[in-house]
Protein backbone atom coordinates (compact mmCIF):
# COMPACT_ATOMS: atom_id res chain seq x y z
CA UNK A 1 0.00 0.00 0.00
CA UNK A 2 1.40 3.62 -1.17
CA UNK A 3 1.00 5.19 2.08
CA UNK A 4 2.64 8.15 0.21
CA UNK A 5 -1.49 8.91 -0.80
CA UNK A 6 -2.08 9.51 1.91
CA UNK A 7 -0.45 12.73 2.67
CA UNK A 8 -3.44 15.46 1.94
CA UNK A 9 -5.51 13.76 4.90
CA UNK A 10 -2.89 13.98 7.72
CA UNK A 11 -4.65 17.18 9.47
CA UNK A 12 -2.48 17.64 12.62
CA UNK A 13 -4.49 17.77 15.60
CA UNK A 14 -3.18 19.44 18.72
CA UNK A 15 -2.49 17.18 21.50
CA UNK A 16 -5.13 17.30 24.13
CA UNK A 17 -3.53 16.08 26.92
CA UNK A 18 -1.09 17.78 29.38
CA UNK A 19 2.20 16.53 30.28
CA UNK A 20 0.65 14.18 33.69
CA UNK A 21 3.57 16.59 35.95
CA UNK A 22 2.70 19.73 34.13
CA UNK A 23 -1.19 19.83 34.59
CA UNK A 24 -2.47 23.10 32.38
CA UNK A 25 -3.66 25.74 35.07
CA UNK A 26 -3.96 28.87 32.43
CA UNK A 27 -7.45 30.47 31.44
CA UNK A 28 -9.93 28.32 29.52
CA UNK A 29 -9.85 28.11 25.88
CA UNK A 30 -13.23 28.94 24.14
CA UNK A 31 -15.77 26.25 25.28
CA UNK A 32 -17.69 27.03 21.60
CA UNK A 33 -14.71 26.12 19.71
CA UNK A 34 -15.66 23.15 17.20
CA UNK A 35 -14.22 19.79 17.34
CA UNK A 36 -11.67 19.28 14.50
CA UNK A 37 -12.78 16.76 12.22
CA UNK A 38 -11.37 13.54 12.58
CA UNK A 39 -10.67 11.32 9.06
CA UNK A 40 -9.03 7.89 8.73
CA UNK A 41 -6.32 7.74 7.56
CA UNK A 42 -5.10 3.65 7.31
CA UNK A 43 -7.17 0.42 8.22
CA UNK A 44 -5.24 -2.06 10.12
CA UNK A 45 -7.02 -5.06 10.00
CA UNK A 46 -10.71 -3.93 11.21
CA UNK A 47 -9.25 -1.01 12.95
CA UNK A 48 -9.02 2.62 11.76
CA UNK A 49 -6.04 4.72 12.24
CA UNK A 50 -7.25 8.34 12.24
CA UNK A 51 -5.03 11.94 12.00
CA UNK A 52 -5.88 12.03 15.72
CA UNK A 53 -3.63 9.14 16.37
CA UNK A 54 -1.18 10.41 13.97
CA UNK A 55 -1.13 13.47 15.97
CA UNK A 56 -0.44 12.42 19.35
CA UNK A 57 2.02 9.52 17.96
CA UNK A 58 3.75 13.17 15.99
CA UNK A 59 3.10 15.00 19.43
CA UNK A 60 5.35 12.30 21.37
CA UNK A 61 8.09 12.06 18.81
CA UNK A 62 8.89 15.85 18.52
CA UNK A 63 8.02 18.54 15.80
CA UNK A 64 10.92 16.89 14.32
CA UNK A 65 9.64 14.28 13.19
CA UNK A 66 6.95 15.58 10.82
CA UNK A 67 8.52 18.80 9.45
CA UNK A 68 8.70 17.30 5.56
CA UNK A 69 6.44 14.89 3.91
CA UNK A 70 9.24 12.71 3.61
CA UNK A 71 9.32 12.20 7.50
CA UNK A 72 5.01 12.08 7.72
CA UNK A 73 5.13 8.95 5.53
CA UNK A 74 8.01 7.53 7.64
CA UNK A 75 6.32 8.17 11.09
CA UNK A 76 2.63 6.88 9.58
CA UNK A 77 4.39 3.93 8.03
CA UNK A 78 6.22 3.37 12.05
CA UNK A 79 2.58 4.19 13.51
CA UNK A 80 1.09 1.18 11.33
CA UNK A 81 3.56 -1.05 12.26
CA UNK A 82 3.45 0.13 16.41
CA UNK A 83 -0.47 -1.23 15.90
CA UNK A 84 0.18 -4.54 13.95
CA UNK A 85 3.06 -5.58 16.05
CA UNK A 86 0.92 -4.56 19.53
CA UNK A 87 -2.32 -6.41 17.95
CA UNK A 88 -0.35 -9.54 16.60
CA UNK A 89 -1.00 -13.11 18.52
CA UNK A 90 1.78 -12.72 20.31
CA UNK A 91 1.28 -8.86 21.56
CA UNK A 92 -2.50 -10.37 22.38
CA UNK A 93 -0.98 -13.09 24.40
CA UNK A 94 1.74 -10.92 26.13
CA UNK A 95 -1.04 -8.07 27.26
CA UNK A 96 -2.31 -11.02 29.39
CA UNK A 97 0.85 -11.72 31.59
CA UNK A 98 0.49 -10.15 34.69
CA UNK A 99 3.57 -7.92 35.39
CA UNK A 100 2.90 -6.58 31.39
CA UNK A 101 -1.13 -6.13 31.82
CA UNK A 102 -0.58 -4.68 35.43
CA UNK A 103 1.84 -1.70 33.57
CA UNK A 104 -0.48 -1.24 30.90
CA UNK A 105 -3.71 -0.68 33.44
CA UNK A 106 -1.12 1.89 35.17
CA UNK A 107 -0.36 3.81 32.26
CA UNK A 108 -4.51 4.18 31.70
CA UNK A 109 -5.19 4.99 34.33
CA UNK A 110 -2.26 7.81 34.33
CA UNK A 111 -3.47 8.98 31.17
CA UNK A 112 -7.06 9.19 32.00
CA UNK A 113 -6.51 10.74 35.40
CA UNK A 114 -4.53 13.90 33.72
CA UNK A 115 -7.40 14.03 31.40
CA UNK A 116 -9.61 14.61 34.36
CA UNK A 117 -7.30 16.98 36.01
CA UNK A 118 -7.11 18.85 32.78
CA UNK A 119 -9.94 19.45 32.07
CA UNK A 120 -10.75 20.16 35.90
CA UNK A 121 -8.11 23.17 35.54
CA UNK A 122 -9.70 23.77 32.33
CA UNK A 123 -13.23 24.74 33.53
CA UNK A 124 -13.11 25.23 36.99
CA UNK A 125 -14.24 28.63 38.09
CA UNK A 126 -12.24 31.39 39.83
CA UNK A 127 -13.89 34.26 41.21
CA UNK A 128 -12.85 37.79 41.62
CA UNK A 129 -13.81 37.24 45.64
CA UNK A 130 -11.56 34.23 45.71
CA UNK A 131 -8.62 36.04 43.87
CA UNK A 132 -8.68 39.67 46.38
CA UNK A 133 -8.92 36.95 49.47
CA UNK A 134 -6.01 35.12 48.33
CA UNK A 135 -4.27 38.42 47.26
CA UNK A 136 -4.97 39.45 50.98
CA UNK A 137 -3.65 36.75 52.80
CA UNK A 138 -0.35 36.61 50.80
CA UNK A 139 0.05 40.52 51.41
CA UNK A 140 -1.77 41.93 53.49
CA UNK A 141 0.41 40.53 56.94
CA UNK A 142 3.57 39.76 54.95
CA UNK A 143 6.76 40.85 55.89
CA UNK A 144 7.87 42.93 53.18
CA UNK A 145 11.19 43.02 53.68
CA UNK A 146 14.50 41.02 52.13
CA UNK A 147 17.42 40.71 53.70
CA UNK A 148 21.17 40.59 53.56
CA UNK A 149 22.96 38.25 55.85
CA UNK A 150 26.23 36.11 56.17
CA UNK A 151 25.80 32.24 57.95
CA UNK A 152 28.89 29.69 59.18
CA UNK A 153 27.11 26.63 58.76
CA UNK A 154 28.85 23.57 61.31
CA UNK A 155 28.20 19.89 62.77
CA UNK A 156 27.22 20.33 65.98
CA UNK A 157 25.37 22.79 68.45
CA UNK A 158 28.79 22.73 70.36
CA UNK A 159 30.96 23.66 67.19
CA UNK A 160 28.03 26.85 66.52
CA UNK A 161 28.35 27.98 70.44
CA UNK A 162 32.80 28.23 70.05
CA UNK A 163 32.05 30.32 66.95
CA UNK A 164 29.79 32.43 68.78
CA UNK A 165 32.37 32.83 71.82
CA UNK A 166 34.82 33.80 69.10
CA UNK A 167 32.59 36.63 67.96
CA UNK A 168 31.47 37.87 70.90
CA UNK A 169 35.77 38.60 71.61
CA UNK A 170 35.66 40.29 68.77
CA UNK A 171 36.66 37.76 65.83
CA UNK A 172 35.41 38.56 61.85
CA UNK A 173 32.48 36.50 60.89
CA UNK A 174 33.79 36.45 57.39
CA UNK A 175 36.96 35.25 58.26
CA UNK A 176 35.47 32.64 60.76
CA UNK A 177 33.01 31.66 57.94
CA UNK A 178 35.90 31.02 55.53
CA UNK A 179 37.62 28.77 58.10
CA UNK A 180 34.91 26.73 59.87
CA UNK A 181 31.79 27.08 57.19
CA UNK A 182 30.33 23.31 55.83
CA UNK A 183 27.81 25.19 53.55
CA UNK A 184 28.69 25.88 50.10
CA UNK A 185 29.22 29.68 50.93
CA UNK A 186 32.10 29.30 52.80
CA UNK A 187 34.47 30.29 49.65
CA UNK A 188 32.72 33.81 50.32
CA UNK A 189 32.52 34.19 54.27
CA UNK A 190 29.15 32.64 54.33
CA UNK A 191 27.45 35.49 52.23
CA UNK A 192 23.59 34.69 51.01
CA UNK A 193 23.26 37.87 49.05
CA UNK A 194 19.55 39.29 49.32
CA UNK A 195 16.63 37.19 49.65
CA UNK A 196 13.14 36.94 51.68
CA UNK A 197 12.28 34.86 54.37
CA UNK A 198 9.92 32.45 52.02
CA UNK A 199 12.78 31.09 50.33
CA UNK A 200 14.70 29.80 53.52
CA UNK A 201 13.80 27.21 55.63
CA UNK A 202 11.56 28.57 58.34
CA UNK A 203 13.72 28.60 61.57
CA UNK A 204 16.63 30.34 59.66
CA UNK A 205 13.94 32.82 58.31
CA UNK A 206 12.96 33.16 61.74
CA UNK A 207 15.91 33.88 62.99
CA UNK A 208 17.13 36.13 60.39
CA UNK A 209 13.61 38.52 61.28
CA UNK A 210 14.49 38.22 64.82
CA UNK A 211 17.80 40.29 64.84
CA UNK A 212 18.44 43.76 63.88
CA UNK A 213 20.94 45.02 61.24
CA UNK A 214 24.19 44.27 62.00
CA UNK A 215 23.58 41.70 64.65
CA UNK A 216 24.11 37.84 64.76
CA UNK A 217 22.66 35.16 66.69
CA UNK A 218 23.37 34.67 70.17
CA UNK A 219 22.41 30.79 70.28
CA UNK A 220 22.47 28.51 67.57
CA UNK A 221 19.87 27.90 65.14
CA UNK A 222 19.32 24.50 63.96
CA UNK A 223 17.45 23.68 60.62
CA UNK A 224 18.05 20.48 58.93
CA UNK A 225 21.03 21.23 57.29
CA UNK A 226 23.35 21.45 60.70
CA UNK A 227 23.46 24.45 62.82
CA UNK A 228 23.97 28.06 62.25
CA UNK A 229 25.50 30.96 63.38
CA UNK A 230 23.44 34.27 61.37
CA UNK A 231 24.91 37.71 60.47
CA UNK A 232 21.82 39.74 59.60
CA UNK A 233 24.26 42.93 57.51
CA UNK A 234 21.26 44.80 56.32
CA UNK A 235 17.81 44.46 55.46
CA UNK A 236 15.15 47.00 52.93
CA UNK A 237 11.62 46.71 52.16
CA UNK A 238 10.05 45.48 49.34
CA UNK A 239 7.29 46.56 47.50
CA UNK A 240 3.83 44.91 47.48
CA UNK A 241 3.29 43.31 43.84
CA UNK A 242 -0.04 45.03 42.17
CA UNK A 243 -2.91 42.55 41.78
CA UNK A 244 -3.20 42.78 38.52
CA UNK A 245 0.86 41.88 38.05
CA UNK A 246 0.22 38.26 40.14
CA UNK A 247 -3.34 37.58 39.26
CA UNK A 248 -2.03 34.87 37.16
CA UNK A 249 -0.14 33.15 39.64
CA UNK A 250 -2.70 33.50 42.47
CA UNK A 251 -5.48 31.98 39.83
CA UNK A 252 -2.94 28.93 39.32
CA UNK A 253 -2.93 28.59 42.92
CA UNK A 254 -6.81 29.02 44.20
CA UNK A 255 -7.12 26.44 40.91
CA UNK A 256 -4.74 23.69 42.27
CA UNK A 257 -6.23 24.03 45.30
CA UNK A 258 -10.24 24.00 44.49
CA UNK A 259 -8.24 20.12 42.40
CA UNK A 260 -6.78 19.05 45.70
CA UNK A 261 -10.17 19.63 47.35
CA UNK A 262 -11.77 17.83 44.43
CA UNK A 263 -9.28 14.91 44.44
CA UNK A 264 -9.81 14.66 48.71
CA UNK A 265 -13.60 14.62 47.76
CA UNK A 266 -13.35 11.76 45.03
CA UNK A 267 -11.27 9.58 47.74
CA UNK A 268 -13.33 10.79 50.58
CA UNK A 269 -16.66 8.73 48.32
CA UNK A 270 -14.23 5.27 47.77
CA UNK A 271 -13.94 2.89 49.48
CA UNK A 272 -9.64 2.13 50.16
CA UNK A 273 -8.85 -1.06 51.70
CA UNK A 274 -5.40 -2.50 52.60
CA UNK A 275 -5.91 -6.09 51.07
CA UNK A 276 -2.15 -7.54 50.59
CA UNK A 277 1.14 -7.15 51.87
CA UNK A 278 0.31 -7.71 55.61
CA UNK A 279 2.67 -10.40 57.43
CA UNK A 280 0.49 -12.16 59.72
CA UNK A 281 1.75 -12.85 63.42
CA UNK A 282 1.17 -15.97 65.61
CA UNK A 283 -1.75 -15.71 68.28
Amino acid sequence: MKLRHLLSALVLLPLPLQAADTPSTGDPSPQNEPAPEIVPLVRVGDFDLTNLHFSIFAAQRGADSVNTPEKQVRLLNELVNTFIVANSPRGRALAQEPELKAAMEVANARLLAQAVIGDYLKHVEVSDDEIQKAYRERYANADNREYKARHILVKSEQAARELIAKLEQGADFDKLAREHSTGPSKSVGGDLGWFTPDTMVKPFAEAVMALKDGEYTRDPVQTRFGWHVILREQSRPVPVPKLDDVRGELVKEIKEEKLADYIRGMRAQTLVEVVGGQKKTDE
